[in-house]
């Protein structure tokens, strides 16, 4: 028979194993409530996204108290010198949780280098892959793995001044003909047809990639990039040459070669030159500043061949594999790709989105509504810098430089390309 006094002494035991059972749990975190989380998201957002950009992370804050998220930046670089800022974190053992980063081969070697975190789990969780742009969610995958999610898709053309293609009486060129007479028509004028930032590269290779496409046609450029077919080519030749014409006939805002592709845009905005090299995020950088974008339009490069491709590509957001909060870093990535959070802050994410149905408003972003309509329809070629590793990167920016410069032919240039393409072929194994 159990005495009153037996079931007080058993109650107090079993409250004190309680008791001492959760202290356990909570020590150990494994109750949902725990200390909170802090993540570090290295992007490269620009000086005039950044307080929309912080106000989106406070806003996923408020609604997940538990995880906060710090914000870093390498704006206006491009692939130039934003993979080596990663890299150095990578490798110093202080890798940010989150980063923007590129497609293709600039992400390549940190997939590789097993740094980035496969997100084949949480797509299935979430559901992500139904909700992106097809060719988007295609081109996060390596080997049928996801390894990010995709924060934009980019075209890129020649957006030019209205005004002043009035005042000249200039139509939109529909041929490479047509565009060279616009360009001699406003050399004429005073005005120079194009201006570009050598500096880092990238801005010039925009150029020099239509003039590939021009030249070569869809299928060689295509091979080209995958370096199955001869750089030292007539094809190859030939864009170099329409680049030193184009140098030559002053078609182009001298010395550029030195100039930031942000400072490129000043003579644009001050009416000295028609035309500069840009993608659909430009109609969100002319509001930032405080450019009248009724008097700027775009028009996709003609090259006479079929189908008629845009310079393309994705950027994404990826997880470094050493982060120590997958999960949460997860959480936040699910909230970034609702609609609703990518047209709110459609601006602080560069004008671009990789989700379906988060079209921007039309009454504020017309022109982005007018790139997204054709990015969804258009084939795309991708920059050379998401097409090559960076060795190769290294040499088709010296060489298109010197070309630019006068220190090398076209011909030399086209003959390096190969030597440096069939040399990084070798060492790689031919892969």
């Amino acid at each position: 028979m159990v005495t009153r006094q037996s079931r007080r002494l058993i109650l107090s035991l079993m409250l004190t194993l309680l008791v001492s059972g959760l202290g356990a749990v909570l020590a150990t975190g494994s109750v949902r409530a725990q200390a909170p989380v802090e993540l570090r998201f290295l992007s490269w957002t620009a000086a005039n996204q950044e307080q929309q950009f912080n106000e989106m992370l406070a806003e996923f804050t408020a609604a997940h108290p538990d995880i906060t998220i710090s914000s870093e930046t390498v704006a206006g670089t491009g692939a130039a010198t934003y993979p080596d800022v990663l890299r150095t974190g990578i490798a110093g053992g202080d890798p940010p949780d989150l980063f923007y980063m590129w497609g293709g081969s600039i992400a390549a070697p940190f997939i590789e280098a097993d740094q980035v975190l496969p997100l084949d789990p949480y797509y299935e969780e979430y559901g992500w892959a139904e909700r992106l742009v097809p060719w988007a969610a295609e081109a996060m995958q390596v080997d049928g793995v996801y390894f990010g999610v995709p924060k934009a898709t980019r075209g890129m053309g020649f957006w030019y001044r209205k005004d002043i293609f009035e005042q000249n009486g200039i139509e939109i060129p529909r041929s490479y003909e047509e565009l060279e007479a616009v360009c001699a028509k406003l050399q004429e004028a005073g005005v120079a047809c194009l201006s570009l930032g050598g500096k880092f590269g990238w801005n010039t290779m925009r150029l020099l990639d239509y003039f590939i496409e021009l030249e070569a046609g869809p299928e060689m450029h295509d091979k080209l990039n995958r370096l199955e077919a001869s750089w030292d080519s007539p094809e190859v030749v030939a864009a170099y040459q329409q680049l030193k014409n184009w140098v030559d006939n002053g078609w182009i805002v001298p010395g550029f070669l030195a100039v930031s592709p942000d400072d490129a845009r000043q003579p644009f905005y001050r009416g000295q030159a028609a035309m500069v090299f840009e993608g659909d995020w430009l109609e969100s950088v002319l509001q930032a500043d405080e450019q009248d974008t009724a008097n700027f339009d775009f028009f996709l490069p003609p090259t006479g061949h079929e189908p008629l491709r845009m310079s393309g590509f994705p950027e994404q957001v990826m997880i470094t594999k050493d982060s120590k909060h997958p999960d949460e870093a997860a959480v936040f990535l699910d909230w970034f790709l609702q609609p609703e959070i990518q047209q709110k802050y459609f601006q602080a994410i560069g004008g671009s989105t990789g989700v379906l149905n988060a079209f921007p408003s039309e009454a504020e972003f017309p022109l982005s509504v007018k790139w997204r309509q054709i990015i969804e329809s258009r084939d795309a070629y991708p920059p050379t810098d998401q097409a090559f590793r960076k060795e190769l990167m290294d040499s088709f920016f010296a060489v298109q430089d010197a070309i630019v410069a006068g220190a090398k032919t076209p011909e030399e240039g086209a003959a390096e390309m190969q030597a440096t393409a069939e040399a990084w072929l070798a060492e790689n194994g031919g892969a």
